[in-house]
């Protein structure tokens, strides 16, 4: 008898926020929400709190997760900077997720990286780690230097005064777009930044 007809295969989600005040809420709910619709059913759901310039190997939860996933489960996260710090980092973690026989979906953009040994799927596997880390990386090192713009600028201010003015605005827009990548939600970026949920609905709108 095959005993692979009778083998279950896990599905596993990763969320990692960098701040208590995030909350893991949004990203839980976007991932059940992809799960139902993709006919999965999520066996084990790992949250971690940590900042994203923490490597993956250093990360308690991320750690514990790899080590329990077994080759034809599927991991599945917000998006491919959840797995690492940079670039390097990142596609490190995910070629050995697929070494490993993992498969690996993502609920921002719908993609999936499928485990194979045909040599043309891991050229295009290659091909898509090359692409879409390098882009991940560009865009946290942007966000790090709007974020440390907006600190910088609202250092200089009371907080009564801070979105007083164009660079203020600035510095506020950056950091609730921000937030909105890492998966926080509307309300819970209102909340952190002490402003209005119709305020950081115009600011993604525009």
């Amino acid at each position: 008898m095959d005993n692979s007809m009778n083998e279950h295969h896990e599905t596993h989600a990763y969320i990692r926020v960098s701040t208590k005040q995030q909350g893991y809420e949004s990203q839980q709910e976007a991932i059940k929400a992809y799960a139902d619709n993709k006919g999965l059913s999520v066996d084990k759901v790992w949250t971690e709190t940590i900042t994203g310039t923490s490597k993956g190997i250093d990360r308690p939860e991320l750690k514990q997760c790899l080590n329990r996933l077994r080759r034809g489960d599927t991991l599945i996260v917000w998006w491919i900077d959840r797995l690492g710090r940079d670039y390097s980092d990142t596609a490190s973690t995910i070629r050995a997720l697929l070494d490993q026989g993992v498969n690996i979906r993502t609920v921002n953009q719908d993609l999936t990286f499928t485990s194979s040994t045909n040599t043309q799927q891991k050229m295009l596997n290659d091909l898509m780690i090359t692409l879409l880390t390098g882009m991940a990386e560009a865009d946290r090192v942007n966000r790090l230097a709007s974020a440390q713009a907006g600190r910088d600028a609202l250092s200089k201010q009371q907080w009564q005064e801070k979105f007083k003015g164009r660079q203020a605005d600035t510095a506020l827009h950056e950091r609730i777009r921000e937030l909105r990548t890492d998966g926080v939600s509307i309300r819970g970026i209102a909340k952190e930044l002490g402003c209005n949920p119709s305020t950081v609905q115009r600011v993604l709108k525009a």
